[in-house]
Protein backbone atom coordinates (compact mmCIF):
# COMPACT_ATOMS: atom_id res chain seq x y z
CA UNK A 1 0.00 0.00 0.00
CA UNK A 2 1.36 3.63 -0.71
CA UNK A 3 3.30 4.91 1.85
CA UNK A 4 2.39 2.21 4.39
CA UNK A 5 -1.22 3.47 4.29
CA UNK A 6 -3.20 0.00 4.75
CA UNK A 7 -5.96 1.11 6.75
CA UNK A 8 -8.75 3.74 5.84
CA UNK A 9 -7.69 4.75 9.61
CA UNK A 10 -3.96 6.20 8.46
CA UNK A 11 -5.55 6.53 4.72
CA UNK A 12 -8.43 9.05 6.17
CA UNK A 13 -5.58 10.85 8.43
CA UNK A 14 -3.67 11.50 5.99
CA UNK A 15 -5.87 12.91 3.39
CA UNK A 16 -8.01 15.08 6.32
CA UNK A 17 -4.13 16.36 7.31
CA UNK A 18 -2.94 17.35 3.83
CA UNK A 19 -6.75 18.84 2.58
CA UNK A 20 -6.78 21.26 6.11
CA UNK A 21 -3.26 22.51 5.82
CA UNK A 22 -3.85 23.43 1.90
CA UNK A 23 -7.25 24.99 3.20
CA UNK A 24 -5.55 27.25 5.50
CA UNK A 25 -2.77 28.01 3.13
CA UNK A 26 -5.32 29.18 0.67
CA UNK A 27 -7.42 31.05 2.96
CA UNK A 28 -4.04 32.79 4.68
CA UNK A 29 -3.21 33.92 1.29
CA UNK A 30 -7.01 35.14 1.06
CA UNK A 31 -6.96 36.85 4.02
CA UNK A 32 -3.49 38.99 3.04
CA UNK A 33 -4.97 40.43 -0.11
CA UNK A 34 -5.59 43.88 -0.97
CA UNK A 35 -8.81 45.02 1.21
CA UNK A 36 -8.49 42.16 4.05
CA UNK A 37 -8.65 43.41 7.12
CA UNK A 38 -5.31 43.55 9.32
CA UNK A 39 -4.82 41.25 12.23
CA UNK A 40 -2.40 40.79 15.04
CA UNK A 41 -1.29 37.12 14.15
CA UNK A 42 -0.08 36.27 17.58
CA UNK A 43 -3.72 36.65 19.10
CA UNK A 44 -4.73 34.32 15.85
CA UNK A 45 -2.72 31.85 17.19
CA UNK A 46 -3.45 32.35 20.99
CA UNK A 47 -7.42 32.15 20.14
CA UNK A 48 -6.55 29.10 17.65
CA UNK A 49 -4.36 27.38 20.90
CA UNK A 50 -7.32 28.06 23.32
CA UNK A 51 -10.32 26.31 20.61
CA UNK A 52 -7.79 23.41 20.49
CA UNK A 53 -7.66 22.53 23.94
CA UNK A 54 -11.68 22.99 23.94
CA UNK A 55 -11.93 20.68 21.76
CA UNK A 56 -9.67 18.34 23.05
CA UNK A 57 -11.10 18.21 26.29
CA UNK A 58 -14.59 17.62 24.84
CA UNK A 59 -13.27 14.95 23.12
CA UNK A 60 -11.51 13.38 26.03
CA UNK A 61 -15.37 13.05 27.96
CA UNK A 62 -16.83 11.96 24.53
CA UNK A 63 -14.33 8.79 24.46
CA UNK A 64 -11.93 8.87 27.13
CA UNK A 65 -14.00 9.22 30.20
CA UNK A 66 -15.36 11.71 32.98
CA UNK A 67 -14.57 14.95 34.70
CA UNK A 68 -13.31 12.65 37.72
CA UNK A 69 -11.34 10.57 35.58
CA UNK A 70 -9.64 13.48 33.74
CA UNK A 71 -8.44 14.74 37.56
CA UNK A 72 -7.33 11.47 38.13
CA UNK A 73 -5.64 11.37 34.94
CA UNK A 74 -4.06 14.82 35.45
CA UNK A 75 -2.91 14.04 38.78
CA UNK A 76 -1.70 11.02 37.65
CA UNK A 77 0.22 12.59 34.62
CA UNK A 78 1.54 15.83 36.47
CA UNK A 79 5.44 14.81 35.02
CA UNK A 80 3.75 14.89 31.76
CA UNK A 81 2.33 17.96 31.56
CA UNK A 82 5.40 19.77 32.13
CA UNK A 83 7.27 18.09 29.27
CA UNK A 84 5.46 19.64 27.18
CA UNK A 85 6.64 22.85 28.31
CA UNK A 86 9.06 22.22 25.55
CA UNK A 87 7.30 21.32 22.34
CA UNK A 88 4.63 24.05 23.24
CA UNK A 89 7.59 26.33 23.85
CA UNK A 90 9.55 25.59 19.97
CA UNK A 91 6.42 25.62 18.35
CA UNK A 92 5.67 29.16 20.39
CA UNK A 93 8.93 30.51 18.93
CA UNK A 94 8.87 28.75 15.80
CA UNK A 95 5.28 30.73 14.92
CA UNK A 96 6.64 33.80 16.19
CA UNK A 97 9.72 33.60 14.28
CA UNK A 98 7.93 33.46 10.76
CA UNK A 99 7.06 36.79 11.26
CA UNK A 100 10.75 37.85 12.31
CA UNK A 101 12.21 35.76 9.02
CA UNK A 102 9.88 37.16 6.49
CA UNK A 103 11.07 40.62 6.75
CA UNK A 104 14.95 39.49 6.21
CA UNK A 105 13.67 36.92 3.55
CA UNK A 106 11.57 37.36 0.46
CA UNK A 107 8.47 34.44 0.51
CA UNK A 108 10.16 32.33 -2.12
CA UNK A 109 13.92 32.11 -0.47
CA UNK A 110 12.01 31.27 3.00
CA UNK A 111 10.29 29.14 1.53
CA UNK A 112 12.91 27.11 -0.29
CA UNK A 113 15.26 27.19 2.52
CA UNK A 114 12.77 25.89 5.56
CA UNK A 115 12.41 22.53 3.06
CA UNK A 116 15.55 21.76 5.12
CA UNK A 117 13.18 20.90 7.40
CA UNK A 118 12.62 17.51 5.74
CA UNK A 119 16.18 16.14 6.16
CA UNK A 120 17.05 17.51 9.34
CA UNK A 121 13.29 15.01 10.44
CA UNK A 122 14.72 12.17 8.97
CA UNK A 123 17.97 12.64 10.94
CA UNK A 124 15.98 13.19 14.40
CA UNK A 125 13.93 10.49 14.17
CA UNK A 126 16.48 7.61 13.49
CA UNK A 127 18.36 9.62 16.75
CA UNK A 128 15.08 9.10 19.00
CA UNK A 129 13.67 6.45 18.05
CA UNK A 130 15.18 2.70 16.95
CA UNK A 131 13.59 2.24 13.61
CA UNK A 132 15.93 3.32 11.26
CA UNK A 133 15.51 4.59 7.52
CA UNK A 134 16.12 2.53 4.39
CA UNK A 135 17.93 3.84 1.39
CA UNK A 136 14.66 4.50 -0.34
CA UNK A 137 13.19 6.39 2.49
CA UNK A 138 16.65 8.68 2.57
CA UNK A 139 16.27 9.04 -1.35
CA UNK A 140 12.88 9.97 -1.36
CA UNK A 141 13.38 12.75 1.55
CA UNK A 142 15.90 13.91 -0.66
CA UNK A 143 14.14 14.31 -4.21
CA UNK A 144 11.10 15.53 -2.40
CA UNK A 145 13.29 18.27 -0.94
CA UNK A 146 14.72 19.12 -4.31
CA UNK A 147 11.40 18.99 -5.65
CA UNK A 148 10.28 21.86 -3.48
CA UNK A 149 13.49 23.60 -3.90
CA UNK A 150 12.67 23.52 -7.91
CA UNK A 151 9.11 24.47 -7.52
CA UNK A 152 10.51 27.90 -5.83
CA UNK A 153 13.67 28.32 -7.53
CA UNK A 154 12.78 31.61 -10.12
CA UNK A 155 11.95 33.22 -6.71
CA UNK A 156 15.39 32.03 -4.91
CA UNK A 157 17.65 32.85 -7.93
CA UNK A 158 15.92 35.93 -9.43
CA UNK A 159 15.68 37.46 -12.53
CA UNK A 160 19.58 38.34 -12.04
CA UNK A 161 20.80 34.30 -11.39
CA UNK A 162 22.22 35.36 -8.45
CA UNK A 163 21.21 34.54 -4.69
CA UNK A 164 20.01 36.97 -3.16
CA UNK A 165 22.13 38.00 -0.04
CA UNK A 166 20.94 38.02 3.50
CA UNK A 167 22.21 39.55 6.97
CA UNK A 168 24.31 36.78 9.25
CA UNK A 169 22.32 36.97 12.14
CA UNK A 170 19.12 36.69 9.94
CA UNK A 171 20.72 32.73 8.44
CA UNK A 172 20.75 32.27 12.39
CA UNK A 173 17.37 33.12 13.31
CA UNK A 174 16.18 31.25 10.23
CA UNK A 175 18.46 27.81 11.29
CA UNK A 176 17.13 27.95 14.57
CA UNK A 177 13.38 28.26 13.21
CA UNK A 178 13.67 24.67 11.40
CA UNK A 179 15.72 23.41 14.42
CA UNK A 180 12.66 24.67 16.65
CA UNK A 181 9.94 23.07 14.11
CA UNK A 182 11.75 19.94 13.63
CA UNK A 183 12.50 18.93 16.68
CA UNK A 184 8.45 20.09 18.54
CA UNK A 185 7.49 18.23 15.90
CA UNK A 186 9.78 14.67 16.62
CA UNK A 187 9.86 15.48 20.09
CA UNK A 188 6.24 15.59 20.43
CA UNK A 189 6.17 12.25 19.03
CA UNK A 190 8.40 10.60 21.57
CA UNK A 191 5.80 11.76 23.97
CA UNK A 192 2.82 11.30 22.26
CA UNK A 193 4.28 7.28 21.91
CA UNK A 194 5.86 6.99 25.94
CA UNK A 195 4.35 4.85 28.52
CA UNK A 196 3.47 6.38 31.56
CA UNK A 197 4.74 5.19 34.85
CA UNK A 198 2.26 2.38 35.27
CA UNK A 199 3.30 1.09 31.85
CA UNK A 200 -0.19 2.44 30.31
CA UNK A 201 0.49 5.22 27.83
CA UNK A 202 -1.95 8.45 28.58
CA UNK A 203 -4.52 9.13 26.30
CA UNK A 204 -3.89 10.95 23.02
CA UNK A 205 -6.49 14.10 23.61
CA UNK A 206 -5.23 14.48 27.13
CA UNK A 207 -1.74 14.83 25.58
CA UNK A 208 -3.61 16.88 23.38
CA UNK A 209 -4.76 19.26 25.88
CA UNK A 210 -1.53 19.36 28.17
CA UNK A 211 0.46 20.70 24.47
CA UNK A 212 -2.56 23.53 23.85
CA UNK A 213 -2.49 24.51 27.50
CA UNK A 214 1.45 25.01 27.97
CA UNK A 215 0.99 26.89 24.13
CA UNK A 216 -1.43 29.16 25.64
CA UNK A 217 0.58 30.34 28.71
CA UNK A 218 3.65 30.72 25.76
CA UNK A 219 1.81 32.84 23.41
CA UNK A 220 0.32 35.01 26.53
CA UNK A 221 3.86 34.92 27.46
CA UNK A 222 5.28 36.08 24.02
CA UNK A 223 2.40 39.18 23.69
CA UNK A 224 3.37 40.53 27.45
CA UNK A 225 7.24 40.47 26.45
CA UNK A 226 6.76 41.36 23.04
CA UNK A 227 4.71 44.38 24.35
CA UNK A 228 1.95 43.79 22.01
CA UNK A 229 -0.82 42.56 24.48
CA UNK A 230 -2.82 46.04 24.39
CA UNK A 231 -2.61 45.33 20.62
CA UNK A 232 -3.96 42.21 20.73
CA UNK A 233 -6.62 43.24 22.53
CA UNK A 234 -7.14 46.36 20.70
CA UNK A 235 -11.39 46.58 19.47
CA UNK A 236 -9.83 47.29 15.75
CA UNK A 237 -7.74 43.50 16.42
CA UNK A 238 -10.67 41.73 17.67
CA UNK A 239 -12.98 43.35 14.37
CA UNK A 240 -10.27 41.66 12.22
CA UNK A 241 -9.90 38.51 14.30
CA UNK A 242 -13.77 37.96 14.29
CA UNK A 243 -14.41 38.01 10.41
CA UNK A 244 -15.53 35.24 8.99
CA UNK A 245 -12.19 34.65 6.50
CA UNK A 246 -10.03 35.02 9.80
CA UNK A 247 -12.44 33.01 11.79
CA UNK A 248 -12.51 30.27 9.07
CA UNK A 249 -8.38 30.20 9.87
CA UNK A 250 -9.32 29.59 12.78
CA UNK A 251 -11.64 26.53 12.78
CA UNK A 252 -9.22 25.19 10.22
CA UNK A 253 -5.66 25.36 12.28
CA UNK A 254 -7.73 24.35 15.50
CA UNK A 255 -9.22 20.98 13.39
CA UNK A 256 -5.22 20.45 12.18
CA UNK A 257 -4.29 20.35 15.61
CA UNK A 258 -6.08 17.59 16.59
CA UNK A 259 -5.17 15.86 13.56
CA UNK A 260 -1.86 16.52 13.51
CA UNK A 261 -1.97 14.35 17.45
CA UNK A 262 -3.62 11.29 15.55
CA UNK A 263 -1.21 12.05 12.72
CA UNK A 264 1.75 11.55 15.03
CA UNK A 265 0.54 8.86 17.58
CA UNK A 266 -0.25 6.66 14.48
CA UNK A 267 1.73 7.51 11.36
CA UNK A 268 5.21 9.09 12.32
CA UNK A 269 7.32 12.47 11.82
CA UNK A 270 8.58 11.10 8.32
CA UNK A 271 4.87 11.14 6.76
CA UNK A 272 4.29 14.16 8.28
CA UNK A 273 7.51 15.78 6.16
CA UNK A 274 5.79 13.96 3.14
CA UNK A 275 2.29 15.29 3.89
CA UNK A 276 4.13 19.04 3.68
CA UNK A 277 5.52 18.46 0.64
CA UNK A 278 2.17 17.40 -1.09
CA UNK A 279 1.16 20.15 0.49
CA UNK A 280 3.18 22.89 -1.33
CA UNK A 281 2.40 21.18 -4.53
CA UNK A 282 -1.57 21.25 -3.89
CA UNK A 283 -1.59 24.67 -2.90
CA UNK A 284 0.49 25.46 -6.03
CA UNK A 285 -2.64 23.88 -8.47
CA UNK A 286 -5.49 25.86 -6.18
CA UNK A 287 -3.78 28.95 -6.02
CA UNK A 288 -3.86 28.77 -10.15
CA UNK A 289 -6.97 27.79 -9.93
CA UNK A 290 -8.71 30.13 -7.50
CA UNK A 291 -6.06 33.39 -7.87
CA UNK A 292 -4.60 33.03 -11.14
CA UNK A 293 -1.27 32.50 -10.33
CA UNK A 294 0.88 30.91 -13.32
CA UNK A 295 1.76 27.59 -13.41
CA UNK A 296 5.03 27.79 -14.40
CA UNK A 297 7.69 25.01 -16.33
CA UNK A 298 9.73 24.63 -12.46
CA UNK A 299 6.15 23.68 -11.07
CA UNK A 300 5.48 21.11 -13.21
CA UNK A 301 8.82 19.37 -12.67
CA UNK A 302 8.54 19.67 -8.64
CA UNK A 303 5.30 17.77 -9.10
CA UNK A 304 6.74 15.01 -10.59
CA UNK A 305 9.67 14.99 -8.35
CA UNK A 306 7.76 15.15 -5.55
CA UNK A 307 5.59 12.48 -6.94
CA UNK A 308 8.43 10.30 -7.71
CA UNK A 309 9.73 10.88 -4.24
CA UNK A 310 6.65 10.28 -2.45
CA UNK A 311 6.25 6.62 -4.79
CA UNK A 312 10.23 5.83 -4.09
CA UNK A 313 9.17 6.12 -0.29
CA UNK A 314 6.78 3.21 -0.52
CA UNK A 315 9.28 1.11 -2.45
CA UNK A 316 10.47 -1.82 -0.39
CA UNK A 317 14.79 -2.18 -0.72
CA UNK A 318 16.40 -4.96 0.27
CA UNK A 319 13.31 -6.51 1.72
CA UNK A 320 12.51 -3.95 3.65
CA UNK A 321 9.75 -1.55 3.44
CA UNK A 322 8.88 1.81 4.13
CA UNK A 323 9.53 3.44 7.77
CA UNK A 324 6.45 0.91 10.44
CA UNK A 325 3.96 3.82 11.10
CA UNK A 326 3.60 3.46 14.79
CA UNK A 327 3.59 0.36 16.86
CA UNK A 328 -0.02 -0.16 19.06
CA UNK A 329 -1.59 2.04 17.19
CA UNK A 330 -4.84 -0.49 17.26
CA UNK A 331 -5.26 0.41 20.75
CA UNK A 332 -6.61 4.12 19.45
CA UNK A 333 -9.38 3.18 17.35
CA UNK A 334 -11.69 4.12 19.69
CA UNK A 335 -10.22 7.75 20.07
CA UNK A 336 -10.53 8.95 16.64
CA UNK A 337 -13.08 11.66 16.19
CA UNK A 338 -13.77 13.55 13.03
CA UNK A 339 -15.22 11.06 11.30
CA UNK A 340 -11.93 9.00 11.23
CA UNK A 341 -12.96 5.37 12.40
CA UNK A 342 -13.32 3.05 9.84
Amino acid sequence: MMLGLDTSKKQGIFGTYVMLWVSSHVLVYASKMPGAPQYNATSVVLITEAVKLVMALAFYRRYDGDTAQLVREVRGSTDLLLQYVVPALLYCVYNNLVYVNLTFFDPGTYNVLMQLRIVLTGVLYQLLFSTRLGRNQWLAIILIMLGCVCKESPKLFGAAGRVPSALSHAWVLLAFQMVCSVFAGVYNEKLLKKDGKDGRRVGTNLQNAYMYLNSIWCNLAFLVLNGTLQEAVHPDNLRAVFSPTVLAIVAIMASVGMVTGFFLKILDSVLKSVASAVEVLLTTLLSTLFFGTPLALADVLAAAMVGGGVALYARPAGGRGAVPAATGASELSELIPMGLKK
